[in-house]
């Protein structure tokens, strides 16, 4: 017969070794997610691309990893895989504001402004202290020609933005648009001031 003490040491090793496997495991997951958001963050998207697919294959409900592997294949102009990991990480994270805000600027991308529009309202439900979420509807509603919700939204972003040029060069586009001339060339004066070097400011004047 096994002994009592033998059976203990058995456990015991099991358990040690359980608890190094995991331990490796999170290592590992750490390792590639740092890789991956280095990439990322220096343009080398195929390379982002390698390392969250790796996560993926160590968690698959990992929803930072689709995410971020969907902002990396959007910057490589593949709209309808980014969509697709957008999609699965608002499926894994139904409360995840940025899967649903990149998400609507897929959707914008393809012309499908509606759909764009109702993920934007749910982030923006979600967290409405987000102030980018609005440049992103105030731009999804201008693509829309719904150029007076655009103001609206570019107004809202402003209020907690006012440095941002390209805020009121969008508002002054819609404002041109809505034959408000002279509220257009207010905004497009306004990047001026702020940068009397920028360039677009000096264009759309």
């Amino acid at each position: 017969m096994i002994g009592a003490k033998v059976v203990k040491k058995f456990l015991l090793s099991i358990i040690l070794l359980s608890t190094a496997l995991a331990s490796n495991a999170q290592w590992d997951k750490d390792v590639f997610s740092w890789r991956g958001r280095t990439a990322l963050s220096d343009g080398k998207y195929a390379q982002a691309i390698e390392n969250f697919n790796i996560l993926i294959q160590l968690d698959t409900t990992d929803y930072w990893s689709y995410f971020y592997r969907g902002i990396a294949k959007y910057n490589l102009g593949d709209l309808r895989g980014a969509q697709k990991d957008f999609d699965r990480s608002v499926t894994l994270d139904p409360v995840f504001t940025n899967g649903y805000h990149y998400r609507a600027i897929t959707k914008s991308r393809f012309g499908e402004y509606d759909a764009a529009l109702e993920d934007l309202q749910k982030a923006i439900s979600l967290r409405p202290g987000l102030t980018g979420l609005y440049f992103s509807r105030g731009v999804t509603y201008f693509l829309s020609q719904r150029f007076d919700e655009a103001v609206k939204d570019f107004n809202r972003y402003i209020r907690k933005e006012p440095e941002d040029p390209g805020a009121y060069l969008n508002r002054g586009a819609s404002y041109l648009f809505l034959a408000d001339t002279t509220r257009a060339l207010e905004d497009y004066n306004k990047p001026i001031s702020l940068d009397r070097f920028d360039a677009e400011g000096y264009v759309r004047r």
